[in-house]
Formats: C-alpha cells, structure tokens, sequence
C-alpha cells in the first residue's frame, strides 16, 4: 500500500482481486487501507474473506480480532486472537498484549 494513499490502495486491490478472486493477500491488503480509513466493517469483511482462502493466514485473523475489538466485539475478537497462537504460538506476547490493551481478559499460556 502507498504510504498515506489508502484510498488508491483500495482501488488497486480490487482491481488486483477482479484479476484474481482467489488472492487472500490481496483482500487482506485492501482490509489494511480501510482500516486506515477506519472503515472497519469493510476491513473485517476483507480479512474474513483472506481467511476463507487461506485458513492459516494468522495476521489476517490477528487484524480481524483487533478490528472486532474496536468495534466493541470481544467474543469475536477473543475468538480470532486465539486462533493466531494456535496457527503461530511464536505470537503469544503479542496477543497477551492486545488483549491486555482492550481489556479481553483472554487467557495466553
């Protein structure tokens, strides 16, 4: 994404997912842009999609989780976060301290 152009960025990627339907970066990358735009609800519709076509794509739902934090959805958020140290335990601290930021009383052995 271009530095500051989230809304070309947005444009790009759905030219590049018209292309290829089935690329998960793509949409996961047009999640990003709309969430620099704070259009969350557009950017967890992206990462659920990238999630559909690559089910271990671990920012992706990392990303969602934070969105649906934001949005003041913690079940979903608990949900996704802890799917990301299934699919990467490496990722533990990080969850711990998302979870922590906003307050999800989420459980990271």
């Amino acid at each position: 994404m271009k530095l500051g152009q989230p809304t070309q960025a947005i444009s790009d990627y759905t030219k590049a997912i018209e292309l290829n339907p089935k690329d998960a970066e793509a949409y996961y990358n047009r999640g990003l842009a709309y969430v620099k735009l704070g259009q969350l609800t557009q950017a967890i519709s992206d990462y659920t999609r990238a999630i559909e076509l690559n089910p271990k794509f671990a920012q992706a739902y990392s990303n969602r989780g934070v969105a649906y934090a934001f949005l003041g959805k913690p079940e979903e958020a608990k949900k996704d976060l802890l799917k990301v140290v299934e699919l990467d335990p490496a990722s533990k601290a990080l969850v711990k301290r998302i979870s922590d930021h906003f307050k999800l009383d989420l459980r990271v052995e």
